[in-house]
């Protein structure tokens, strides 16, 4: 356990869910909001509900603005009322039978701050409208204003954007993101989307098989991925292969050389297609890492170019779409392509789940 004056949240979840073992540990900060994913099945929504009280813990501890909900020795739980959490579902599960203003109402002390969180997010035009009449990214909106509206020290968010579409995804995400920063409580939020982990939260937890692999800024979840789910997610090229001294050597036979040294066994490769470059000829000064391919594809996105290739690794690069148009990368063209020893990063096999 932790002790800050600036900590909101300090826990340990310990507990066994049929074939889930989760075993994480979460320090959200006041103010901080802090984004938790990972794969189907790692854990993400039974953190959620141990943090509720919904799921015991076989041990651990989880205080909230140094309040013991639960911890070694004590016999007391306190039940998931006196929690003073708040919780946004998938779905809303706004009330039915409640008008949009009823169901904002519920639990709140301060008509002001009713007025705050209606005005913040948008729902003025909705509150006389049952949920019936609400589309999903409006019932998201009067189900966050409704926790907020009680004035919670947390707030916890269980997928809360996944039924939107895109257009509606992005309105949501700029008025969460407007209604977390003027709110007083912190704030967990699971998310399958980095988009949503990224515009949202100050730090990112990745829980894979209920362990924490990562748990750090966005900045560094993009830049140096710690397991090959967050490198598929980022849309990094993985690699494996046996490392010796500062390379690896592939299943195939071509080598990756990398800054490092004293590297030995089966190691993951990890390279951003950022970090790859493309040359219509043999580049000079003989790089280390230098292959010919042969372009299988271009898919261009809002002035980028990813570009496949294959030969003797099969990779990915992005640059801008004017350069792929100067270098005239159709498929079938082939090129050389280079990634600097220091743009390679390396993980044991052995830790990635």
């Amino acid at each position: 356990m932790n002790s800050s004056s600036d900590l909101l949240l300090d826990a340990r979840v310990v507990l066994q869910r049929g074939d889930l073992k989760l075993d994480v540990e979460v320090l959200v900060q006041k103010g901080e909001t802090v984004a938790v994913m990972g794969p189907n099945g790692a854990g993400k929504t039974t953190l959620l509900y141990a943090l509720l009280g919904w799921l015991p813990l076989q041990s651990g501890w989880i205080l909230l603005d140094d309040e013991t909900f639960e911890a070694p020795g004590q016999d007391q739980v306190t039940p998931t009322r006196e929690r003073n959490l708040g919780m946004v579902f998938q779905d809303g599960l706004l009330f039915p039978h409640l008008t949009a203003l009823e169901n904002i109402k519920f639990g709140a002390d301060s008509q002001a701050y009713v007025d705050d969180v209606v005005e913040t997010l948008n729902v003025k035009a909705l509150l006389d409208m049952y949920p019936s009449e609400l589309s999903a990214g409006q019932t998201q909106r009067v189900a966050l204003a409704r926790s907020l509206a009680a004035q919670p020290k947390m707030v916890l968010l269980d997928e809360p954007l996944a039924l939107l579409d895109i257009r509606a995804r992005v309105d949501a995400r700029n008025l969460i993101r407007t209604a977390l920063q003027e709110s007083l409580a912190g704030a967990l939020i699971v998310t399958h989307d980095p988009a949503d982990a990224f515009a949202l939260a100050q730090r990112v937890l990745v829980l894979e098989d209920g362990q924490v692999t990562h748990f750090d800024t966005p900045d560094q979840i993009r830049s140096q991925p710690k397991s090959r789910w967050v490198a598929d997610l980022m849309g990094w090229n993985v690699f494996y292969g046996v490392a010796h001294s500062s390379s690896i050597l592939l299943a195939n036979g071509t080598e990756i050389a990398t800054a490092e040294s004293g590297l030995a066994g089966d190691t993951m490769v990890m390279i951003s297609p950022s970090a790859v470059s493309l040359f219509l000829e043999a580049p000079g000064g003989s790089p280390r890492n230098s292959w010919q391919c042969r372009v299988q594809g271009v898919q261009n996105i809002d002035g980028l170019a990813r570009v496949s290739l294959d030969g003797p690794l099969s990779i990915y690069a992005d640059i801008t779409s004017n350069a792929a148009d100067e270098l005239g990368l159709t498929i079938g063209r082939e090129c050389w392509v280079t990634v600097k020893a220091t743009e390679v990063r390396t993980q044991p096999r052995s830790t990635d789940p």
